[in-house]
């Protein structure tokens, strides 16, 4: 199962990032992109947050938390809560492999059944159908189910490491990364060979579910001021309290 594929059509995969764009026209995709930047930021409410723990070749990346949209896409977020939680017939997210990475795209995982890329099953069957494919993938850190083709979601999922407009209408997006885009990235360098197969080993070593007392909003402005502000706010905090530490320090040795 995967997303559209952006190199090549009918690879081993199973399931395929599904039907569009192999390369149309580089001028084309630019100017969806570009297109893309233009449209005006929506806020997003989280109904709940999942974590995935991540491990490379047995040495910890970090945890990715991401944000769902359970207002926009109830079912698929639904799957995707239990997949990360108790999971399905014994069969969760944790000890699954990302299987598919292309660089500048997305990283893809999710299959708890053969841990290929080529396996589905969701809570409603083998798949499920799409669910509100207006939600558009501007920016990097959309989460959307993968499939291969209209209405065949299951377990496997994918995270964007960029704007990939050419998704929109085709994937059911779910969620949103809040904590952790660095480490998509980083998972997204992983070394990989021609059929964009990770050559490492990188995997989902743990998943649950985040307390979310209460339901909350995030943007898809990447320069959203606020944002930044929430999320830096303890680190920048501590910076200036360490900097004013040094400063009385320096005042005091000159008396």
């Amino acid at each position: 199962m995967s997303c559209t594929n952006q190199r090549k059509e009918g690879t081993s995969s199973g399931q395929h990032l599904s039907r569009v764009l192999p390369y149309t026209s580089a001028s084309k995709l630019l100017w969806q992109t570009a297109a893309a930047r233009h449209i005006k930021a929506r806020q997003f409410r989280v109904t709940d947050q999942i974590y995935l723990d991540i491990e490379r070749e047995d040495k910890t990346i970090g945890r990715i938390v991401i944000g769902l949209f359970g207002d926009l896409a109830p079912r698929a977020v639904k799957n995707f809560k239990v997949l990360a939680t108790k999971g399905i017939k014994g069969k969760s997210y944790k000890g699954t492999r990302f299987n598919r990475i292309i660089k500048r795209f997305m990283i893809q995982g999710g299959d708890v059944v053969n841990d290929d890329g080529s396996g589905s099953i969701s809570i409603y069957g083998e798949t499920f159908d799409d669910e509100n494919l207006d939600t558009q993938h501007t920016v990097a850190g959309f989460v959307s189910m993968a499939n291969r083709g209209k209405n065949t979601n299951g377990c496997q999922f994918i995270i964007t490491a960029t704007g990939t407009p050419w998704l929109d209408g085709l994937h059911t997006v779910i969620g949103k990364v809040v904590e952790g885009q660095n480490l998509v990235h980083v998972v997204e360098h992983t070394p990989t060979d021609g059929d964009d197969r990770p050559i490492q080993h990188v995997y989902i070593a743990d998943s649950g579910l985040v307390p979310t007392p209460q339901p909350y909003y995030i943007s898809d402005d990447p320069y959203d001021l606020w944002a930044w502000i929430k999320a830096s706010a303890v680190p920048l905090s501590m910076s200036f309290s360490i900097l004013g530490f040094f400063h009385w320090m320096i005042k005091k040795m000159e008396i």
